[in-house]
């Protein structure tokens, strides 16, 4: 069972891991652009949002539903 996203993270740091995850590409795989904060791709990589290949996890999937960019 997903644990909700809300109870694990400050919705500032949140969305800023979201803004990471929108640069993910139809393989799945998360390209981090050079004016992203590579701390922050990693940050998502622990709290297991992008696996440890670079992939978008279900987890990383239902964050990125929250937000919308256009």
């Amino acid at each position: 069972m997903l644990k909700t996203v809300e109870s694990d993270l400050e919705p500032e740091l949140e969305a800023d891991i979201a803004k990471v995850l929108q640069f993910r590409y139809g393989d799945g795989l998360v390209y981090l652009p050079s004016n992203q904060p590579e701390s922050l791709f990693r940050m998502a990589k622990t709290m297991g949002f992008i696996d440890l290949e670079g992939y978008l996890t279900r987890k990383g999937r239902y964050l990125l539903a929250k937000y919308q960019f256009s």
